[in-house]
């Protein structure tokens, strides 16, 4: 009895190794005896026992290796699963020229617009900069302008240059959403009806309450706002035609914001600590711009 074993079933069933022993000695008995030539003809065709029982041992350990695999694979299915659904915060990039990645040209060139690649926009930077922890969705459109009313300014397409157009929009598409980064205010200096920093905050703070309102008829808990002022205007948009005033002005858009901020209980970011505009039209950001933004902005976020 001590190479039976009770089976899981409640039955009586031999050890393999017992099992084979048993069988192999069932099938000499029932094999007639052969001469010595016909022995010697045949001793190389017949396997001998330890090579049937090795054998079979290999295919029987093989088949236990193979539902052991299975059985692993069938327990880590429901913790992929549950991995795989896990939704990533939501981080959605909302701006201009700065956040979609236009490149600094003087001139047009072979095309328009010439577009950082994802290594280096600000968005993406932050993206992978986040190690996992949450994705960034990056909207920026050139030349959109965050203090106009709906419908005020259109592109030479028919799009609308006003951020108000764009912004619900775009918080509908990816709701739930736990961080709202904007950084506006650049082009709304070149419209005579705003231009004053005074004015800008203000619509561009209204702009934000609007989307935020688009967030609120969706449910669940409002993102929480990061207000980014603009790097101040560089010295050489003077040789492009735009008034020197326009300087002194985008210099004053983050104390206007600030306040914003300030009154609604936002986070405020101050842009000019990536550097200083020395890129060749004063606008727009190089790569060192876009890899230290990013990086402050992940410091703030992390706090």
């Amino acid at each position: 009895m001590n190479a039976l074993k009770r089976s899981p079933c409640g039955a009586m069933s031999m050890t393999w190794p017992v099992t084979l022993t048993l069988l192999w000695e069932m099938v000499g008995e029932l094999m007639p005896p052969l001469d010595h030539a016909a022995e010697s003809k045949h001793r190389a065709l017949r396997p001998s026992r330890r090579g049937f029982l090795s054998a079979a041992v290999a295919a029987t350990g093989g088949a236990a290796l193979i539902a052991t695999s299975g059985e692993a694979q069938a327990r880590a299915q429901p913790a992929a699963k549950q991995r795989s659904g896990k939704r990533l915060p939501t981080i959605l990039a909302f701006g201009d020229s700065n956040t979609w990645g236009y490149v600094p040209q003087v001139d047009d060139g072979p095309t328009r617009y010439a577009r950082y690649d994802q290594s280096v926009r600000w968005p993406m930077v932050l993206d992978r900069a986040g190690g996992g922890r949450f994705r960034v969705v990056e909207y920026g459109i050139c030349g959109l302008v965050g203090g106009l009313a709906s419908g005020e300014a259109k592109f030479e397409d028919g799009t609308s240059r006003a951020a108000i157009d764009h912004i619900r929009g775009v918080i509908l598409a990816n709701w739930p959403i736990a961080g709202f980064v904007v950084m506006l205010g650049t082009n709304d200096l070149a419209y005579p009806s705003l231009s004053q920093p005074e004015i800008i905050a203000p619509k561009i703070a209204a702009t934000v309450l609007a989307a935020l309102e688009s967030h609120k008829w969706m449910g669940g808990p409002l993102p929480a706002v990061t207000l980014v002022s603009p790097i101040p205007l560089g010295q050489r948009v003077v040789d492009l035609g735009i008034a020197a005033d326009a300087i002194s002005r985008s210099q004053q858009l983050a104390p206007a914001l600030s306040e914003q901020a300030r009154l609604h209980g936002w986070r405020f970011l101050d842009a000019s600590g990536a550097g200083d505009l020395n890129s060749a039209d004063g606008i727009h950001w190089d790569v060192s711009h876009h890899h230290r933004f990013a990086n402050m902005l992940k410091h703030l976020i992390s706090t």
